[in-house]
């Protein structure tokens, strides 16, 4: 028996498909009945009966067959619309006989009792496998839904929300909206919209998907980042409305649908391979067209459909002729027919040919694992961009990523906004040029930490405490390297490196001892200045340098103390901050988020300001004595000078360099300001106190330049007296004073008068 809706009713699309389906059913058994390997000595004939696209009509029909037609049928082919198929259906298994549905692609059948009914065409829930195959192919995981209220729509939307959970797509609460409509379109878009919905599949049917797609172009719910996954079985163009139905322009629906993919079964099989009849799909494409003037290439109807049913019976009885030995076709009964049928049904599982609609096999259900269409709108065209085969759950694509996604860059948009964390790190050149000035001021350390212990027996250096010198070198390197560690970040290291907190807890030590062991040196020769030439009493007043190393103990000890007690109680560990959001330039569905990741303590900001407070009291007191002593010249102790500009270079850019880093947020300002100002008052610090040396020692100096004067105001006292001998270059300087005529008598006689009075603390003084 063969179902096909036959007469002109209310539906037109039913009578033209019923009619074309019914001419393709028969071409199908003229070809069968032409092959001498199928159903070789039997006659497949189908007995065509109008369903009259009603319920009522199909049944009246069956049962007139069933009891007044004759001898009995084999099979069912049909029907077309769902009801029909199903109701049919249902008495099929009382009377022992298969049905082969060719237009029925409901979800319904599939999951109901209808253990003899088979389809060659795809069931609409079949649409969801391809579907969640993009989704995972394309890292779609957060997508919304937007149904009809029609009930196929409806169930192929609940199997689509089932197999989310037994996918890498983790749950349903991934389907970040589901809403159906009926009339109103508006609504489902407006929230759709709120709640930000990218990647929307759509189950509904071509005159919904105008005003659905016209409220979308109204709310600005278009464009790149949005992609809508609906049925690809609409009419070309489907979008272009000219009646007037709609309040969209034709331009305005166009810009609207741009983008959208279409899934779609295979109607017409693309392969040029012969087939199971002999014929190419292509021949019979041109023979359909030239009876029916219908291109099945272009349009979806269902005679592909009916054509293969007719050839899934024939093979499926064909198979069966040897199992139902030595019984025949020909005495099949309904009512005895029981075992015969279950040999029909275990062929029709087995059949897996090539047909004019694509290969043709059925699952276990009965339902066709078919080939399935994709497609996508690019520029106001549909391409088909790949497909879905459902037998082996496998996509093929016919254009690179670069194509498809041409309006996105060539990579699929993403389902929500991508959040870029943007590091706030320090920028790769910046470091570089930093980290050469440091190794340029450590190998000039370096260099005049040479110098002071090689000629640390000259008079020139002895004079300056050259172990005192050897001190404030080495904060001077320790400076340059605290300039290297600030910039090791998470550029460098890994956020969660452990490396990285290390760094952050050593950077604290090295930069607080740095600070210690160079400023308390230079602080400390600075007191011994200012006790010497402030003390009033004419008696002998002796600080040599294990009493300045003493005091530059004490600071350290100090240092220690309170970095131990950070150590312990809080150690710093490196935390996140998040310092706002910017949309990317280039894409505006990218959200570059900026974060620094900084050094962080409970209680780190008290231990700061402890470290800050004795060293802001370090500062201001060694700003006071250099201040006391600004006009003392003392030979002897011949950097003093220099001593006192160095310390107020540290005040002046210690005041300037600690605000300026909590003021600015912008990490590389940062960086540079206050490493520039480390670099630039360690660099300067070492200028002044040994590049003055360097150019004596090599250029020569007279001995009455070191240790034969002393002067000062402070007390309004001055003095004039001869110091102790030379060094190694003692003959060389004695021959430059020779040659410039020696000191006068006037001086002479002015340092022994001096020498009588302060003989003792002068000497004293030397001596250091």
């Amino acid at each position: 028996m063969g179902f096909f809706p036959l007469k002109l009713s209310h539906a037109y699309a039913m009578y033209e498909h019923g009619n074309n389906s019914r001419r393709s059913a028969e071409l199908a058994l003229e070809h069968v009945n032409a092959r001498n390997d199928v159903l070789r000595d039997y006659t497949l004939e189908m007995i065509v009966l109008d369903s009259g696209d009603d319920e009522g009509v199909a049944v009246n029909s069956f049962f007139h067959e069933l009891y007044e037609g004759g001898r009995p049928s084999l099979m069912v082919i049909g029907g077309l619309r769902n009801e029909i198929t199903e109701i049919l259906a249902r008495p099929m298994r009382y009377w022992n006989l298969l049905q082969i549905s060719y237009g029925s692609h409901s979800h319904s059948l599939s999951m109901s009792q209808l253990p003899n009914l088979f389809r060659t065409i795809p069931s609409s829930a079949g649409y969801n496998d391809p579907i969640v195959k993009m989704l995972e192919l394309w890292g779609w995981d957060r997508v919304a839904i937007v149904s009809s209220t029609f009930p196929m729509f409806t169930e192929a939307v609940e199997d689509l929300r089932m197999k989310f959970g037994n996918t890498s797509i983790n749950n349903n609460n991934d389907v970040i909206a589901y809403e159906k409509f009926n009339i109103d379109k508006a609504q489902p878009i407006k929230i759709l919209k709120d709640k930000d919905a990218r990647i929307i599949i759509g189950n509904f049917y071509e005159y919904d998907a105008i005003p659905l797609f016209c409220e979308a172009y109204k709310a600005g719910f278009y464009g790149p980042k949005y992609v809508w996954i609906i049925y690809g079985h609409y009419d070309p163009d489907w979008w272009i409305v000219e009646d007037g139905w709609v309040t969209c322009t034709p331009e305005e629906m166009t810009k609207a649908v741009e983008g959208y993919i279409g899934v779609k079964f295979e109607t017409l099989s693309r392969l040029e391979n012969k087939t199971v009849s002999g014929y190419t799909a292509e021949w019979y494409r041109e023979k359909m067209l030239n009876e029916t003037n219908v291109d099945l290439g272009s349009v979806t109807q269902t005679p592909t459909y009916a054509y293969d049913a007719v050839w899934a019976a024939a093979l499926a009885l064909n198979a069966s002729i040897a199992d139902i030995t030595p019984e025949t076709l020909d005495q099949f009964e309904y009512a005895t027919g029981a075992n015969m049928t279950e040999i029909f049904r275990k062929n029709l599982y087995n059949v897996n040919f090539l047909g004019v609609s694509g290969q043709v096999q059925f699952d276990h259900i009965g339902d066709r694992q078919g080939t399935y269409i994709i497609s996508k709108n690019i520029n106001g065209t549909n391409h088909d961009i790949g497909k879905y085969s459902a037998r082996d759950n496998s996509m093929q694509w016919n254009y690179p990523d670069q194509f498809i996604w041409a309006d996105t860059g060539g990579f699929p948009p993403p389902d929500e906004d991508i959040m870029v964390i943007e590091i706030d790190d320090v920028s790769m050149e910046l470091f570089a040029t930093m980290c050469a000035f440091s190794c340029v001021g450590i190998v000039m350390a370096l260099g005049f930490l040479f110098f002071n212990v090689y000629f640390r027996n000259e008079r020139l250096i002895k004079m300056s405490s050259p172990n005192l010198n050897d001190v404030i070198i080495a904060g001077c390197i320790l400076s340059y390297v605290t300039v290297i560690l600030l910039g090791i970040d998470t550029r460098v290291l890994n956020q969660n490196d452990q490396h990285l907190t290390v760094i952050c807890q050593v950077r604290v030590w090295v930069f607080a001892l740095s600070f210690t062991l160079s400023f308390g040196a230079m602080f400390s020769k600075t007191w011994r200045v200012y006790t010497i030439f402030t003390n009033k009493k004419v008696q002998k007043r002796v600080i040599k340098d294990h009493q300045l190393f003493v005091m530059v103990g004490v600071l350290l000890l100090i240092d220690v103390v309170i970095l131990a007690a950070w150590q312990i109680i809080d150690p710093l560990t490196v935390s996140i901050k998040e310092m706002g959001e910017k949309v990317d330039p280039e894409r505006d569905d990218v959200v570059i988020k900026i974060e620094q990741h900084n050094c962080w303590g409970k209680y780190d900001t008290y231990f700061i300001w402890a470290l800050y407070i004795f060293k802001g009291l370090l500062l201001v007191f060694g700003a006071f004595i250099t201040w006391q002593t600004r006009n003392v010249s003392i030979p002897a102790l011949n950097d003093s000078k220099y001593i006192g500009l160095s310390i107020y270079n540290v005040v002046i850019f210690s005041a300037l360099g600690v605000p300026m880093s909590y003021l600015l947020e912008n990490t590389n300002y940062t960086y540079a300001v206050v490493t520039g100002l480390i670099v630039f008052c360690t660099t300067l610090t070492l200028c002044l106190l040994f590049f003055p040396k360097v150019v004596s020692i090599i250029y020569g100096y007279a001995p009455e330049d070191v240790g034969t004067r002393v002067m000062s105001n402070l007390n309004g006292r001055a003095g004039y007296s001869s110091g102790i001998r030379n060094g190694p270059n003692e003959e060389r300087h004695r021959r430059l004073l020779a040659a410039k005529g020696g000191p006068s008598a006037a001086e002479s006689s002015v340092s022994n008068v001096y020498d009588r009075e302060r003989s003792t603390q002068t000497s004293e003084a030397t001596r250091m």
